[in-house]
């Protein structure tokens, strides 16, 4: 069975890749052989040949099990790396883990808290220097709309991966199609400050930090809404 899971691991991600490539433009050969291959890959069997221009990739796509026959693509990327224009790439690909939150392992703010964060981040702000404030906001944000998730669809499993948040919000009606667009346009901008990436200026801009501040705001008021109707009922 673990065979089995493993190889369609691979398969998935080797097709994920062809996609991936296609759009860059290049000229995409899945799992090639005979005549499709090069003279000197004749004994090989790639994953995939990549062409564009002068440009020549080969890609093999393994799971950390699978890769332990490593002599074949020592060899392989010895062979390969040894020629003018071609290039040889391996690609690790493993189970995901689940970015839920049901094992308890993380504990949430209350909305208390989440509301005096908030109001520190609002009392703060420096207009010369966003980003702090802005990456502050954004992790009230999330918070928040894990949250309202949890009051508005307690049955549903609320996500780490903020991509996936966003989504669930707009699927369940929480926000519209305007709103889902610019969350997933400044998570972009989020991303960027995140994991080190020059983010000009101009791009965090204070309207936006404006409105994910009473995004998180209007959240709040409506699960203090939905905890008012609970405790009625």
């Amino acid at each position: 069975m673990e065979r089995t899971n493993n190889i369609q691991r691979e398969q998935r991600r080797i097709k994920e890749l062809a996609r991936e490539y296609e759009e860059k433009g290049f000229q995409v050969f899945i799992e090639p052989e005979g005549d499709s291959l090069p003279e000197f890959l004749k004994d090989y069997h790639p994953d995939l040949i990549l062409k564009k221009g002068d440009m020549n990739v080969v890609v093999e796509v393994k799971t950390s099990e699978t890769i332990k026959n490593s002599e074949y693509l020592k060899e392989l990327s010895a062979r390969i790396n040894s020629l003018e224009n071609w290039k040889f790439e391996l690609v690790i690909t493993n189970p995901r883990v689940k970015d839920n939150l049901s094992n308890n392992k993380y504990q949430e703010f209350s909305l208390l808290e989440i509301e005096n964060r908030l109001n520190k981040v609002t009392s703060s702000i420096d207009k010369n220097f966003l980003e702090p404030h802005f990456l502050y906001a954004w992790s009230l944000f999330e918070a928040s709309s894990r949250a309202i998730l949890k009051a508005d669809q307690p049955t549903s499993e609320r996500k780490l991966n903020p991509t996936a948040n966003i989504k669930q919000l707009y699927s369940y009606g929480i926000i519209g199609r305007i709103d889902y667009e610019w969350l997933n346009k400044i998570s972009q901008i989020r991303n960027h400050i995140v994991h080190g990436h020059p983010v000009q200026m101009s791009e965090v801009k204070e309207k936006d930090l404006d409105k994910l501040i009473r995004m998180t705001e209007d959240f709040i008021k409506e699960i203090k809404t939905f905890a008012d109707i609970v405790h009625k009922t």
